[in-house]
């Protein structure tokens, strides 16, 4: 041993202050927070789209449905609104924000390609009890109406798996930076055959 190398010390977690909550707790609740808000996306979309669309028919419906549809102007503004404070509470409150990020965004495009199936679904129970003759019309108007739900449903798909893998390569990134910045131990001293 040389006379000033240092000897390591073993590095004990401190123990939580009281108050503050443990990380499992908080990965729990992050958990609960982000899978409510993944949930929420595309009934958000299908709210907002059905407030805020821009059809041919819907004024006169907004006329002819005054009362039902309020429902619909409500959750086309709160839900996409709650989707994003519960997202946002679940990273901050996540003990691992990295993985909070990653787990929001994948989550955000798997709503997305559920709001595609949804859109895909509708589409085929709609025109599957029409008559022959009338379903090309009707595809039309279907795929018409519903546009811009599948394009709505093809950026969160798009953003979602972007996010995640942009987190992803940070993640990388940061791990290969800490590992450069790490000391580098001094090589063991290697025993030798000499003999006097």
């Amino acid at each position: 041993m040389r006379p000033y190398a240092v000897t390591p010390v073993a590095h004990t977690p401190p123990a939580p202050l009281p108050g503050t909550v443990r990380p499992p707790l908080r990965n729990a609740v992050s958990t609960a927070l982000i899978a409510l808000a993944c949930l929420l996306v595309p009934f958000g979309v299908l709210a907002a789209w059905a407030t805020y669309g821009r059809n041919a028919e819907l004024p006169r419906l907004r006329h002819q449905l005054t009362d039902p549809y309020l429902p619909f102007e409500v959750a086309g503004f709160w839900l996409p609104v709650t989707a994003l404070v519960l997202a946002a509470t679940g990273i901050a409150v996540a003990a691992c924000r990295r993985r909070a990020v990653t787990a929001t965004s994948l989550g955000t495009a798997l709503g997305g390609a559920f709001l595609g199936l949804a859109v895909t679904l509708g589409r085929h129970l709609t025109l599957s009890d029409l008559h022959e003759t009338r379903r090309p019309a009707a595809g039309a108007i279907y795929d018409a109406l519903t546009v811009t739900l599948r394009t709505v449903s093809w950026l969160l798909v798009a953003l979602g798996v972007t996010a995640a893998c942009t987190t992803w390569l940070t993640a990388v990134c940061a791990r290969r930076r800490q590992a450069s910045a790490a000391p580098v131990p001094d090589p063991a001293v290697r025993p030798t055959r000499a003999r006097a």
